[in-house]
């Protein structure tokens, strides 16, 4: 395996352990009963970000709500059918420049997969928000992916804008 592929594992692991690792200090900190699931505010911060705990049993941004086991199967079967089918594609473009964004993707994926399989829940805790404004409440794992996703979309502008640069030279 070439360095490239080493480090790309390397940092999906780095990102899907300090995602798990901030909701065991939450957990722990606040002795979250994970047998219940709750919601329940824990801490206010500053005025415009609290602890606060949402246990997602539904999708993205908290859609489609449930508490089937059968539902939290297919969204485990889901999100490792698209790791596995980032991790490939990283694999196969094998492009350093893709493995940083992909890991960030991969890694908060794997994140958010660990608690639906322990918890059949998705542990949220971050809530942003000004004055009664608040945001979907969101973790370590959600930050990675919206990043990853950020960045993947500056590298293929960049991309595109290089290839109409190159096609117009020649």
């Amino acid at each position: 395996m070439s360095s490239n592929i080493n480090r790309f594992i390397f940092f999906i692991i780095f990102f899907a352990l300090i995602d798990q690792l901030s909701k065991l200090f939450i957990i722990n900190y606040f002795d979250i009963d994970v047998n219940h699931l709750a919601t329940e505010a824990l801490y206010v911060i500053n005025d415009y970000l609290n602890l606060y705990i949402v246990w997602n049993k539904g999708f993205a941004f908290g859609l489609f709500q449930n508490d089937m086991n059968f539902i939290n199967n297919i969204y485990i079967c889901l999100m490792i059918v698209i790791a596995v089918g980032l991790f490939i594609y990283g694999i196969k473009i094998n492009k350093k420049i893709y493995f940083f964004s992909l890991s960030l993707i991969i890694g908060g994926a794997i994140g958010n997969l660990i608690d639906r399989y322990f918890y059949n829940a998705v542990l949220d805790f971050i809530d942003l928000h000004y004055d009664n404004l608040h945001w979907y409440v969101f973790n370590i794992a959600d930050i990675t992916i919206t990043i990853g996703c950020i960045l993947i979309i500056i590298l293929e502008i960049i991309s595109t804008k290089k290839k109409e640069q190159n096609g117009l030279k020649n």
